[in-house]
């Protein structure tokens, strides 16, 4: 690849690791706000309304990689631009996890309003967009965020079948009111579907070919997600010489060469396949896992929050929950159906965390739950009927076939017939394993 090939390829790769966050946020608000559809473990909802997951997701579930089933979801994708929204929550009893994570459409968290930060009383809490000016009532607390776009991605802990309807009972209280409405009704105001509609918009040319589609919505995201920082501008700046018009809100290819054309094509499929290696790479590596600690607040790591928003969409601040990802075994083999492990904690040696923890099984083609015979995707500190060895520790079976051993049975964490990874929930932690007095045990071929 040479000449105005190699420089669209250059340019484009850079452009769409840099502005991917924005694109898969537009693409969740646009796929998730059609209220009049039904989909199993995906919320629906109007912009600046809730939508709820009513069931701990399954191996059905494929919208998003790495999905938790540890919690429900109530999610709502907001646009503070007309005026602030207030996020109201109910009270919650003292053993339940609930949190509802602020991030902006660059996948960064902007704070929280849950368990850890607020605590478990009622609150009422405005979500002010940049530029806005006004009083806010008594009692409701400002949180200023960068963008007028963003995510409130709740989740309410669910300890077993048995708690789902308590669960279900706290979303049923939740509320997103617009300030101008606060106050006027205890019910949710109802949601302004031309708004809606006219928000998660997106015209793309019929003509354009389908491997320049997502150079047009990268165009349609800086709509609402202009640069912002000083170390944008480069990335901004080089736009228009890849068919960016209008401030680069639009895209336009016409004025391209044919070389600079596969030149973005190329790039495109460049920049996806960065992110997947960097899904699988980065980060700290304590026994086979990897950790990051930049998770949910990226900064200006390009790459790094551009497959966090591919593999770990909504993935938590590691003060909130800490998220293990292990793809490899005690010996530094892929992780596969085909053999048998263990992960072994020794006694005292459990996750500490003040909320719970929780080890998932995922295909690692797309990150899905496994189906299994016995329904399980998860086995943490709140499965049924968990055996503890006689010293107190606690072994748990990672295979694909069921243990013929009724004890470990008990501890199967099923696992598919080909290579999958794991990923080890820690729900607010302590400073354990970033300051190494603690790390998780390694899995081990049987």
């Amino acid at each position: 690849m040479t000449g105005l090939e190699a420089v669209a390829f250059h340019l484009a790769a850079d452009a769409l690791i840099w502005g991917y966050p924005a694109i898969k946020f537009e693409q969740l608000m646009r796929g998730r706000s059609r209220p009049e559809i039904v989909a199993l473990g995906q919320p629906q909802a109007a912009v600046n309304q809730f939508g709820l997951v009513r069931e701990l997701r399954g191996a059905e579930y494929k919208q998003i990689a790495t999905p938790n089933n540890d919690t429900l979801y109530a999610q709502a994708f907001c646009d503070v631009s007309r005026e602030p929204l207030v996020l109201t929550v109910p009270a919650i009893d003292a053993e339940r996890y609930m949190s509802f994570q602020l991030w902006d459409p660059n996948g960064d968290t902007i704070g929280y309003v849950g368990t850890r930060v607020t605590g478990r009383g009622r609150g009422d809490f405005a979500l002010v967009g940049p530029g806005w000016v006004g009083e806010l009532p008594t009692g409701v607390e400002r949180i200023d965020c960068p963008y007028n776009g963003l995510v409130v991605w709740g989740r309410i802990g669910v300890s077993g079948p048995d708690d789902l309807a308590n669960a279900i009972a706290i979303q049923d209280q939740l509320r997103l009111t617009p300030l101008s409405q606060f106050g006027s009704t205890a019910q949710q105001v109802p949601p302004d579907l031309e708004f809606s509609d006219e928000r998660v918009r997106l015209d793309i040319p019929d003509d354009l070919p389908d491997d320049l589609r997502i150079y047009a919505e990268l165009a349609n995201a800086l709509r609402f997600t202009p640069p912002k920082d000083p170390q944008d501008a480069v990335v901004a700046a080089s736009l228009s010489s890849i068919g960016f018009r209008d401030g680069n809100t639009r895209f336009d290819p016409s004025s391209l060469t044919e070389q600079e054309r596969q030149g973005l094509v190329k790039g495109a499929r460049f920049a996806l396949h960065l992110m997947d290696v960097n899904a699988q790479t980065t980060g700290e590596r304590v026994n086979g896992w990897r950790w990051s600690p930049k998770s949910g607040i990226m900064g200006a790591d390009y790459l790094f929050r551009a497959a966090f928003a591919k593999w770990f969409t909504g993935g938590n601040a590691p003060e909130e929950a800490i998220y293990l990802d292990g793809r490899f075994d005690s010996n530094g083999e892929p992780l596969t159906g085909s053999r048998r492990y263990t992960m072994h904690f020794a006694p005292g040696e459990l996750p500490p965390v003040e909320a719970f923890w929780s080890i998932s099984m995922y295909h690692i083609s797309d990150g899905s739950f496994v189906a299994n015979p016995i329904d399980r995707y998860t086995i943490g500190d709140r499965t049924l009927g968990i055996q503890a060895n006689a010293d107190q520790s606690l072994t748990v079976i990672i295979q694909h076939d069921a243990p013929a051993d009724p004890n470990e049975l008990a501890n199967w964490l099923p696992a598919p017939s080909d290579e999958f990874y794991l990923n080890l929930r820690l729900y607010i932690p302590d400073d354990s394993l970033p300051t190494g007095k603690w790390a998780p045990p390694p899995v081990t071929p049987r």
